[in-house]
């Protein structure tokens, strides 16, 4: 890591880092547990409880707290066909506005996925099955990994807009 950056951003680097670690825990851990179902059930004809809804919250953290780092490493899908042929400028001002509306778009998801979490926390919700998970656990995922990927769109913003400035002496 580059001791230049300041301490926010290394923060944030390290916690968006760890929800990668933690988002490929989580396919591993659900793999492993589909597994675990499939030999108990067809090998030794036994019955599954708890199963698949622990893969399914495993996959549904993976896939929140995944998009965070995702976006941080550019491995999120580009569909690019048409913007490779304009200027790099254009280019760059429209990654500007098309991460802005995403900012949007996440900010609204973490909010959203706060109310829903309140919810479960003021209602004690509980999962309908055998398990009774409370659900203030998985409806947490949401609200994380949306902030977590606001706070990087707004990094990458600011790092569009500061190469879209001059440099210095160059007016």
């Amino acid at each position: 890591m580059s001791p230049t950056r300041n301490p926010f951003q290394r923060l944030l680097d390290g916690l968006i880092q760890a929800s990668g670690y933690f988002s490929g825990l989580a396919i591993l851990a659900a793999t492993l547990i589909i597994c675990e179902q499939v030999v108990v059930r067809y090998v030794f004809n036994a019955a599954t409880i708890w199963q698949v809804e622990i893969a399914v919250y495993l996959l549904i953290a993976a896939t929140f707290l995944g998009a965070p780092y995702g976006l941080k490493q550019n491995a999120h899908i580009n569909i690019d066909i048409l913007i490779i042929h304009f200027s790099d400028r254009f280019q760059r001002r429209l990654h500007i506005v098309t991460s802005f509306l995403a900012l949007l778009f996440c900010i609204f998801l973490a909010w959203r996925g706060c109310v829903m979490w309140w919810e479960a926390y003021s209602g004690d919700w509980k999962s309908s099955t055998i398990l009774g998970v409370p659900l203030i656990y998985p409806y947490a995922i949401l609200p994380l990994g949306m902030a977590l990927t606001s706070v990087q769109y707004g990094v990458i913003i600011q790092g569009l807009l500061k190469s879209e400035r001059p440099a210095e002496g160059t007016d």
